[in-house]
């Protein structure tokens, strides 16, 4: 029985090591690319410039946000105690990098206020770290519009979305359950049937062994029970004989 688990052990762990074929159609499904041909909007440095404008005049921590020049505005927020002039730097426009999200953009804004002393980065420099994090935007290119981080839940389900009608649609169909898990499924399935298949031979091993034993017991009771026959036997034996040699004597 061991060597028999042994090779089968073995054999499963040999199947496991193998290089799985991934299926054309789970490949797809991860890396989904929109056709050359497909017009879609991009996004450009404009257009992330008039969104940063656009969110920050309704965010309601602003209180002032008027624009004085190209990349200048007049500036007052309850966020941190700051009013004066606030100055664009540069705003980048960069494809965000993950294999997921293929219809993805990032929009970087970094600023400065340079009507802000020393002492007010230092007072306030953990609110100010936390409003700079917020600069960053994403643009959605199924909807063609920018997004805040603060709504990304709500645009992801778009991404995945469009990955799984182009894959529908150069495949013609969505991948099966057993066509994208079975690969893995399969390794597990093995080791619990041989499992199964150990458990079921030591269990008729086992009931095998109880049986001889009690068949060993049985024979044991057949023979006490013969010795104390034959002994009661003798001893009526030895009764008689007695009996015999008492008369004798008379």
């Amino acid at each position: 029985m061991t060597r028999i688990f042994a090779a089968l052990c073995f054999a499963l762990l040999a199947f496991s090591a193998a290089p799985a074929i991934a299926s054309p159609e789970a490949s797809a499904k991860i890396a989904v690319r929109a056709p050359a041909k497909e017009e879609l909007k991009t996004p450009t440095r404009e257009s992330l410039v008039a969104f940063f404008e656009q969110q920050m005049k309704s965010d309601p921590q602003v209180v002032k946000f008027e624009k004085t020049a190209e990349g200048e505005y007049a500036f007052e927020t309850k966020f941190f105690p700051y009013a004066g002039k606030l100055v664009l730097l540069n705003a980048v426009v960069t494809k965000y990098d993950d294999q997921y999200y293929e219809n993805l953009y990032r929009g970087i804004i970094e600023l400065d206020l340079p009507d802000a002393n020393d002492d007010f980065f230092k007072k306030y420099a953990r609110s100010y770290a936390a409003w700079t994090s917020e600069l960053n935007y994403y643009f959605n290119m199924k909807k063609g519009t920018w997004f805040a981080g603060s709504a990304w839940n709500d645009n992801l389900a778009d991404f995945d979305k469009y990955a799984v009608e182009k894959t529908a649609a150069t495949q013609g169909a969505t991948p099966g359950f057993w066509a994208v898990y079975g690969k893995n499924l399969l390794p597990i399935g093995i080791f619990v049937l041989v499992i199964s298949v150990v458990l079921i031979f030591a269990k008729s091993q086992n009931k095998r062994v109880w049986d001889n034993h009690a068949k060993a017991l049985d024979e044991q009771q057949r023979g006490l029970k013969m010795v104390e026959e034959s002994l009661g036997h003798q001893r009526e034996h030895t009764r008689l004989l007695q009996e015999i040699l008492a008369a004798l004597k008379k």
